[in-house]
């Protein structure tokens, strides 16, 4: 998307930086798009045949290249805590009856019947029925690598302090920018992620994001 900067020309003008959003799915999307409001809603990673849903950056890419379009240089995203993330996507899909809000109807019929351990039980079921998608099998970090399984996304905020961050990249880079305040899209459920685990899960969730933590930093805490 082209996002008006600070800079103006002599005919007042806004100049425009070339920003992209990759977004991982339950990372503080909602909230982006608020903020980036109305320039997204011509990003291409919206409006491009086949960008539908929450592609990895490998199929953004594959994407661009199939269209002819310029592969955009400047990518940012929002991740999350793992364990509070997978809480988020059990309780998202669970209260989505049918499937129609995730296009995941497989697990929206599963989870009806699911604990939050038996989601985790499923997630480590490789024969498991599951939608094509496979979102939540993922680690974050799968979503933002390139063949060579180098990080190539620039710019990576965390959702436990989006807007903070959110208004830090855009003064790096200069954006006339103001992130809308207050949270949007919560999940309905217990505010401390970590009721929802014990040891056992827990280790469950550390080992399928081993890399997301090294990256980042992050704890069960």
């Amino acid at each position: 998307m082209l996002v008006p900067t600070n800079q103006k020309t002599l005919f007042f003008f806004h100049k425009k930086t070339r920003l992209h959003f990759l977004h991982i799915p339950k990372c503080g999307g909602t909230y982006v798009e608020a903020s980036f409001t109305p320039w997204i809603q011509k990003c291409e990673t919206r409006v491009l045949p086949g960008s539908k849903g929450h592609l990895t950056f490998l199929e953004y890419d594959r994407l661009f290249a199939a269209a002819g379009v310029v592969r955009p240089q400047t990518w940012f995203t929002v991740i999350r805590n793992p364990w509070d993330w997978h809480a988020s996507w059990f309780h998202y899909i669970k209260k989505d009856v049918g499937g129609k809000a995730s296009g995941m109807p497989v697990e929206a019929e599963l989870f009806q019947k699911f604990s939050f351990a038996d989601y985790l039980g499923w997630l480590e079921d490789p024969e498991a029925p599951s939608s094509p998608q496979r979102y939540m099998h993922k680690q974050m970090r799968d979503y933002l690598v390139n063949e060579q399984g180098e990080l190539v996304v620039q710019h990576v905020l965390r959702q436990e302090n989006l807007e903070e961050e959110l208004r830090g990249m855009a003064a790096k880079l200069d954006l006339l920018l103001k992130p809308v305040s207050g949270r949007f899209n919560a999940s309905e459920r217990a505010k401390d992620y970590r009721a929802y685990y014990d040891d056992r899960t827990a280790a469950i969730v550390a080992r399928r994001h081993a890399d997301d933590i090294r990256l980042w930093g992050y704890q069960f805490e």
